[in-house]
């Protein structure tokens, strides 16, 4: 068994003025605590590892060995060019494992620009650029709910979009190094990630019955349009990248044939409401302890619902607190659906529903007169597949008044 990291004492700014090592990983861990509670995935790889932290970082697990191996990475106040691309790699495991978490880190800007940048004029680029190029290779499926598959394209999810703003960053860095092997490099992978996005929609608009996965990617490709544009911020909007990779979102069928100007069409008429933080789920912690409760893509949580009201991993204090923090969620969040489907599967799951006395002693007063409330017992009223059907048509009929 692993131990869990513990946050030490390393103090804000301990390496080079941004978060010290072990304090990100404890971060993740706070996140994720399954992953490091005993031997995840079966692996043995932990704190005895040996060698640069971005050596570890290959194969589909390759970011929970960096993850494991932090203690490798000392704080320093002045690192090296070689110490920050083991910080890179580091943050990139970081930002990789808990994405899709309720907790996410807050490492977009070093992983996206300041670690690029500072790599400028040094020989790290080019192990800096391999590491970015090696995401592809990174296994998501045990750290996202909010995936989609499409053959023969793959699984395609939000953290593709990580994963191009980050190319994005080692572009405009590659280029202002006058790299342009390396930057050529970048570019094409960025240019294949971008058509396999356009052709797994274009596959799914052409497949009836698959509506529903069709708006879970619209809601990956937008997320993915916009954190491409946040990748290319450092190159100015008249760079000449920035005109073939951004704002995809509005560009028309002028580039990726229309495919994501028309996801982003979709994604704003039927899901801009739904959103991808969750703020509200914040809060109760118990969530963070199951891979199994991972938030899939809103407002599809009927699933995610029922599995709050049958798993053996919440107490009923706890599922009273997420309850809690659903229906409050359902007033904060206007016009989101989500939340509501997420009450009606637990109400369809829990033996006694939403209303059973055990789950009912640790509401607040005002959380049982919302679940009173004629507006919320009307959402949940409504049978899920009367909901998906009826989102399915919509789905058709937005899509249909765009190509006209």
């Amino acid at each position: 068994m692993h131990p869990r990291p513990q946050s030490t004492p390393e103090p804000s700014g301990a390496f080079g003025g941004f978060i010290g090592p072990r304090n990100l990983v404890a971060q993740v861990a706070n996140a994720l605590p399954w992953l490091f509670d005993g031997g995840f995935a079966g692996m043995a790889v932990g704190p005895e590892a040996t060698g640069p932290l971005h050596g570890l970082a290959g194969g589909a697990l390759g970011w929970w060995r960096v993850l494991r191996a932090v203690p490798l990475l000392a704080p320093s106040p002045d690192p090296s060019p070689a110490q920050r691309t083991d910080y890179f790699a580091l943050c990139l495991a970081a930002h990789f494992a808990s994405a899709a978490s309720f907790v996410p880190t807050d490492v977009d800007s070093k992983i996206r620009r300041a670690l690029w940048l500072a790599a400028v004029g040094t020989p790290e680029l080019p192990r800096m650029r391999a590491l970015a190029l090696g995401l592809a290779d990174w296994d998501v499926s045990s750290v996202s709910a909010r995936r989609v598959e499409v053959e023969p394209s793959g699984v395609v999810s939000g953290h593709d979009g990580e994963r191009l703003s980050v190319l994005c960053g080692g572009l405009v860095a590659s280029l202002r190094a006058g790299e342009r092997d390396g930057a050529a490099e970048l570019d094409a992978a960025i240019e294949t990630e971008l058509a396999r996005e356009a052709r797994a929609f274009a596959a799914l608009e052409r497949e009836l019955g698959r509506e529903l996965d069709l708006l879970r990617l619209a809601a990956v490709l937008t997320h993915n349009a916009g954190d491409l544009m946040q990748g290319l911020a450092a190159a100015g909007k008249s760079s000449p990248i920035a005109a073939r990779f951004g704002d995809l979102s509005r560009a028309g069928i002028a580039r990726y044939g229309g495919a994501f100007a028309r996801a982003a069409t979709l994604y704003r008429a039927l899901l801009a409401s739904e959103g991808h933080r969750n703020y509200p789920l914040r809060g109760p912690r118990a969530l963070r302890r199951v891979p199994e409760l991972l938030l899939p893509i809103a407002p599809f949580l009927d699933d995610w619902g029922e599995r709050l009201a049958r798993t053996s991993a919440l107490t009923t204090p706890e599922r009273a607190e997420v309850v809690e923090a659903l229906v409050v969620g359902t007033t904060k969040l206007p016009g989101q659906q989500g939340y509501y489907r997420a009450l009606a599967g637990f109400q369809r799951a829990s033996a006694c529903g939403l209303d059973a006395p055990d789950l009912a002693d640790h509401y607040a007063a005002s959380t049982r007169r919302l679940l009173r409330s004629s507006d919320l017992r009307r959402q949940l009223a409504v049978p899920r597949v009367s909901f998906e059907s009826q989102l399915a048509k919509r789905t058709r009929a937005v899509l249909a008044a765009a190509s006209s």
